[in-house]
């Protein structure tokens, strides 16, 4: 047989699937990593790339993507495709030299290239790998998954004679995905069970032949430490879906991993569907139970879930130690998923990436047990048999991945897929409320922002949100209701005390705005729309100088913001200082690409600079 067919087949098994998230437009979090992120607009910024971040590497492939197509998403959704099917090709090389190694080669002589191909494209086209795949940002567990895998693969080459080539770039890949996602934590551990049970005959070998590799492998922690202590020390500690999020304690995130494990990632391996961007997965037990609640809870809402799991933990160990390939896989589960399914708190407590490489396990044993099945039923006509079931299996999860990722084509259609699926979700009727008033539907975000209260009527986000519904429909006393209401349950957030500002100053309340604009100010110094509402307030109170400063301030706190710029030059160009004016102007044009100015925005910029250079030459700047 041809041993570029199934390589082959699977490229084009996958590029047909993704293909047509091609046209999707960045959502959630992609916006911030992305689009408002100006550091990977340059690679001339690399160092800061490389330093500003606990993910470095993830954000010098989006730089790279940047560099490339700018803020086209196409780019991004090509090499999100690209790393997918580079990850299920490796992973068809790691089966199939498994399957080929002296301890299995007579069992599997004939089946382990159709074996490895079986399972590397039900893993391909598998929709439980959407997240992962057709969600930009989520590039970080795929391109970790590529890592994790050419790691096993490489170790798996030089441990069968590949050289010591294959030690070094088994190293280099640990430790480039230690740049991308914390999962990677795991790989030293995976990779030493892989050995000891497919490679090696006993620990001692390991030591003796492999401990240079091992040395390399097990040093990234060491870096990863260092990354995750910037994690959690820096402003983006919290991230994901966590909008109004509390940690949960350690035991009960526990008993809710307990839970989530065999209702989600269990049964959407095998029947993915509905698919949820966000679950909003509520906790197995909540925090404020009373004590003499605590056992009813737990048999009533984790008992079966956790014997379940328990269950096939101890199965999992006791097949490892037997050096068996499903105690392999099921040990391998629990240690991919460790690092964010234990006792770990992490504020999403249920999401679909996490089951990248974990379900490769998954898809191994039906796979192998499904062979297993036929070889004994069906005799020598066991490959036809399992051909047809591979085709039909395969069309239907690859129909159901492209119809998933249409779901993904906007902000309003993946949080309308989330809310139907997930109808109780606030999170998600807030981000399908806020998707809407950003396209100008301010009757539906209203309703959708109606639903988030109904479902939590304290939902500190959904009154911001609303604020600005009600804000943009000019009713201006609704707006300043919702946002008081914001501000009075999280005083500390700016953003929140700038709207309340700029709300009571359109309401022509000037000494009331100006209390919320100067403590936005003071909570967060670069927040440009504080100086922007507050120059303006100072103007309506004809404090012209004092607004030129605020301009000013604003300008400089986030150069990337053009209002500052035009109610600078304004307000200059209003008292006779012509030729201030006029810099600024030509500031904001140097910094066009920045701000992402239109080709309209920047003429407009010189013909004003232009006038102002005229207006200079005719009459004297005023002090």
């Amino acid at each position: 047989m041809n041993a570029w067919l199934v390589p082959l087949c699977l490229v084009l098994c996958g590029l047909a699937v993704y293909l047509n998230t091609l046209p999707n437009a960045f959502i959630f979090d992609d916006t911030p990593w992305i689009v408002e992120n100006t550091r990977i607009r340059s690679l001339s910024n690399l160092g800061e790339i490389l330093t500003a971040t606990n993910r470095p590497v993830l954000e010098l492939s989006l730089a790279l993507n940047y560099a490339v197509g700018g803020e086209n998403p196409a780019g991004y959704h090509a090499l999100n495709m690209a790393i997918h099917i580079l990850a299920g090709l490796v992973l068809y090389g790691l089966v199939r030299r498994t399957l080929q190694l002296p301890r299995y080669e007579e069992r599997f002589k004939d089946s382990a290239v159709w074996l490895g191909g079986a399972v590397a494209l039900l893993w391909l086209v598998h929709p439980l790998n959407t997240q992962s795949v057709t969600y930009i940002i989520q590039r970080g567990e795929s391109l970790t998954g590529l890592c994790y895998l050419f790691t096993l693969y490489s170790v798996l080459r030089y441990a069968t004679g590949g050289g010591v080539r294959w030690a070094v770039t088994a190293i280099v890949a640990c430790w480039l995905a230690v740049g991308v996602k914390e999962v990677i934590a795991t790989a030293p551990l995976v990779v030493l069970l892989y050995d000891r049970t497919f490679l090696a005959v006993s620990w001692r070998e390991i030591v003796a032949r492999r401990w240079g590799v091992y040395l390399g492998l097990f040093a990234m922690w060491v870096p990863m430490a260092v990354l995750l202590t910037k994690a959690l020390s820096g402003p983006d500690a919290s991230a994901g879906f966590a909008l109004e999020d509390k940690l949960l304690s350690r035991w009960t995130y526990l008993f809710t991993q307990a839970q989530v494990i065999p209702e989600v990632y269990l049964i959407k391996s095998l029947w993915p569907h509905p698919l949820v961007l966000d679950y909003a997965w509520l906790p197995a037990i909540p925090e404020d139970t009373p004590t003499g609640e605590v056992m009813r809870l737990f048999l009533s809402n984790v008992l079966w879930q956790g014997l379940v799991v328990v269950g096939l933990l101890l199965v999992s160990l006791w097949g490892a130690f037997r050096r068996t390939w499903w105690g392999f896989l099921g040990l391998s589960f629990f240690l991919i998923l460790a690092p964010t399914s234990s006792f770990v708190p992490i504020a999403d407590i249920a999401v679909e990436h996490r089951m990248y490489l974990p379900l490769i396990a998954v898809v191994c044993v039906v796979v192998f047990g499904v062979y297993a099945l036929l070889r004994k039923a069906m005799g020598d006509k066991a490959w036809l048999y399992g051909l047809l079931l591979l085709g039909v299996v395969a069309t239907v999860l690859g129909l159901h991945t492209v119809t998933r990722n249409f779901d993904y084509r906007t902000r309003i259609s993946i949080w309308d897929s989330t809310v139907v699926a997930r109808p109780r979700n606030a999170r998600a009727w807030h981000n399908l409320a806020a998707a809407l008033e950003t396209d100008g539907r301010h009757e539906e975000s209203l309703a959708c922002y109606e639903r988030v209260l109904d479902i939590l009527p304290n939902y500190t986000a959904a009154h911001f949100g609303m604020g600005g519904a009600w804000l943009s429909r000019n009713e201006v006393d609704l707006a300043i209701q919702h946002f008081q209401m914001a501000v009075d349950q999280k005083p500390d957030n700016a953003s929140y005390q700038a709207h309340l500002g700029k709300a009571l100053m359109l309401a022509l309340r000037l000494d009331e705005a100006e209390v919320p604009l100067r403590r936005a100010i003071e909570l967060d110094p670069k927040y440009g729309r504080s100086y922007e509402y507050l120059g303006l307030v100072l103007l309506g109170k004809k404090d012209i100088q004092g607004a030129i400063g605020q301009f000013r301030a604003g300008m400089e706190a986030d150069p990337t913001l053009s209002s500052n710029y035009h109610n600078l030059a304004a307000a200059l160009a209003n008292v006779g200082r012509f030729d201030e004016a006029a810099t600024v102007c030509d500031r904001a044009i140097q910094h066009a690409k920045d701000m992402k100015l239109t080709d309209d925005e920047i003429s407009g910029f010189m013909e004003r600079r232009d006038r102002y250079r005229a207006q200079a030459v005719e009459a004297p700047a005023s002090p």
